[in-house]
């Protein structure tokens, strides 16, 4: 008798044991799954505000005489050819860009993206802040500010020569459409 009461309580021992670690399995696993279903949901999330600014992007790509404009104002640097309408057109372009931009910055951070596309996009954005801050393009992630802004001073960055002749222009010609955005970079 004694021998089935040591048996049966070893049994219920380890299956109590056995029983715990499946439940400790299964909430790790629970827990794994809610980080990963979580950072799938906020990745969709953003890539939809993505796509919609995109979709904007590309109808302005598609317009003939905002085709010309991006040619003469930013690939040909004749940016005294640019009236004031014109300009507030490249703002909206170029918060479409910013956005994009920050979207991938976003998703490099959540582990999304690897790292050739993130380089690109931060020489990209690096490129553009001379334009950026001219036009008071507005930025709503204080990190990526800071990740462009770094990008932009490290020793590796070279700048393009668009940057460099906006840069020069734009400090004889001040940005004159009040209340288009308001400049986050530095």
């Amino acid at each position: 008798m004694f021998g089935f009461i040591m048996k049966t309580n070893t049994f219920i021992t380890l299956s109590t044991a056995t029983a715990n670690v499946g439940v400790l399995i299964g909430l790790v696993f629970l827990i794994f799954e809610l980080r990963q279903n979580s950072a799938i949901a906020l990745s969709q999330v953003r890539q939809e505000r993505s796509l919609s600014i995109i979709q904007e992007y590309s109808n302005y790509a598609q317009d003939n005489e905002f085709s010309n404009l991006v040619a003469r104002a930013i690939r040909g640097t004749n940016f005294d050819s640019v009236s004031d309408d014109e300009w507030h057109q490249i703002w909206g372009y170029e918060s479409a860009r910013m956005t994009r931009l920050e979207d991938v910055y976003f998703q490099h951070k959540e582990g999304l993206i690897d790292d050739s596309i993130h380089n690109f996009s931060l020489k990209m954005g690096a490129s553009k802040l001379p334009l950026w801050r001219w036009l008071r393009v507005v930025s709503v992630n204080p990190e990526y500010d800071a990740a462009v802004e770094a990008f932009a001073n490290s020793p590796d960055y070279k700048p393009t020569k668009y940057e460099i002749e906006f840069s020069a222009w734009a400090k004889k010609n001040e940005y004159s459409i009040g209340g288009v955005g308001v400049q986050t970079f530095k």
